[in-house]
């Protein structure tokens, strides 16, 4: 998992890497990409043997690497396979809608993220106003986004719906994305399929709150998982990152019309001086 507060998130996985001792009898030890892009090439390097993956990395990786990984589980969030994101906007806010935020600033979280890029951009992208924000950016994490929306730094932002939730005093919700499936947990295809096998047994077996909620507060367990789970998000996922590649081409287009246009108006102007 990729994350600037290693040691935090080190404790959150502690109870949880101490389970899969006790039960499997193998030996783990933590360790973290430096952000997306380096989990993502760890794991398909294979040197992450067994990792909780992101959604949307774990479409990339697969892209990159078909064979690389392999889901043993899947989280489960109150009971269910889904989570969702949300977009909020300060509680004061007169903003009603998504149409409303027309001529707005917009806050993202990481451009890699499930819940903070690719399905709030989506849902703006229907809206029909992803084209019309004043601006937008991306601030990294989830509260970080949460907290500039609160301050009036952005008019609104795209979070996972816990952090919404947990700052739901000062936000109101503008809305609420379709369900998509949550985390994995994956292993590199090259550890042994007896040793996979038991970490999957274990993880089906953990019912625990006090290890899951360590990690996720409102993880219930972990089931069965499949590659074609993800096949919605990938379908996602492509929508936005065609609509990006078109949007710069219009604007390197735009641009060369205006070099263009530039460069008549200065060969104009050299025909016609005395």
């Amino acid at each position: 998992m990729a994350t600037v507060d290693k040691e935090i998130v080190q404790e959150h996985f502690r109870p949880l890497l101490e389970y899969l001792e006790k039960e499997t009898g193998s030996k783990f030890a933590f360790a973290t990409g430096r952000d997306y892009d380096d989990t993502i090439a760890q794991f398909i390097d294979g040197r992450f043997d067994l990792g909780y993956i992101g959604p949307s990395p774990y479409v990339l990786a697969s892209r990159k690497a078909p064979r690389a990984l392999k889901i043993i589980a899947g989280v489960e969030s109150d009971f269910t396979p889904y989570f969702r994101a949300v977009i909020v906007t300060n509680r004061r806010s007169r903003l009603q809608s998504l149409q409303d935020l027309q001529g707005k600033r917009f806050a993202f979280g990481s451009r890699r993220s499930t819940l903070s890029f690719y399905l709030p951009y989506y849902m703006l992208c229907q809206a029909g106003v992803i084209g019309k924000l004043s601006g937008y950016n991306f601030l990294g994490r989830h509260d970080i986004v949460v907290k500039n929306v609160i301050m009036g730094n952005y008019d609104a932002g795209g979070v996972k719906m816990s952090v919404a939730r947990k700052y739901s005093r000062f936000l109101k919700e503008l809305a609420i994305s379709e369900p998509i499936t949550d985390f994995a947990i994956v292993v590199h295809r090259s550890m042994d399929p007896e040793d996979a096998r038991k970490i999957q047994q274990a993880l089906y077996r953990l019912k625990d709150p006090k290890i899951l909620q360590t990690i996720k507060k409102d993880m219930t367990g972990f089931g069965p998982r499949k590659d074609s789970d993800y096949n919605r998000l990938r379908e996602i996922m492509e929508i936005v990152e065609k609509d990006i590649s078109n949007r710069a081409l219009s604007l390197l287009g735009e641009r060369e019309r205006k070099g263009e246009k530039g460069a008549e108006r200065l060969r104009t102007s050299k025909r016609t001086t005395p």
